[in-house]
């Protein structure tokens, strides 16, 4: 299930709190957005530091977190997904209503487009954070700003080994 960014950090030098990376997500959905405003609201978290890297995710039932030293990281990758099919879908089936078809497609492809990082440990578990845009807290991260995470997990890996 992909979450909407609540909030996104991802820089070559470290923010306040010492990290290179910060992601905080939420579910989808107004639900989940009211529920974000008591502060009860199910949420991941990656923090990438100098040299350990956080997942934590919480919800209703508790909170699990795993830490693993950047150095225990075998591999990281990225990826995209864009919904064309069912946005083509979508706009075609509205299109009899009066031209429905042509609001409803595109913003189902601009709403749904998912983007996912993630890393391997050693161990051979997977760590990864899919996500999309969130209309509510104004957040869109591009292909360029997901990439930026994996450049940033790889050079500080390259800086361990070397």
């Amino acid at each position: 299930m992909s979450l909407v960014i609540k909030k996104w950090y991802a820089g070559e030098s470290e923010n306040e709190d010492g990290n290179f990376v910060h992601l905080v997500g939420r579910e989808a959905g107004l639900l989940s957005w009211l529920l974000s405003l008591f502060k009860i609201d199910p949420t991941s978290e990656v923090e990438i530091k100098d040299n350990l890297l956080k997942f934590t995710s919480s919800s209703f039932a508790g909170q699990e977190k795993r830490i693993i030293p950047m150095n225990s990281i075998t591999s990281a990758y990225y990826g995209y997904e864009k919904p064309w099919k069912m946005a083509l879908v979508l706009g075609t089936l509205f299109m009899p209503l009066f031209f429905l078809g042509l609001i409803i497609g595109p913003l189902y492809y601009i709403l749904n487009k998912n983007l996912t990082v993630g890393v391997v440990e050693a161990s051979g578990w997977v760590g990864s954070f899919s996500f999309k845009r969130s209309i509510i807290e104004g957040q869109n991260i591009n292909e360029e700003e997901a990439y930026q995470v994996i450049e940033v997990i790889r050079s500080l890996i390259e800086a361990k080994t070397a």
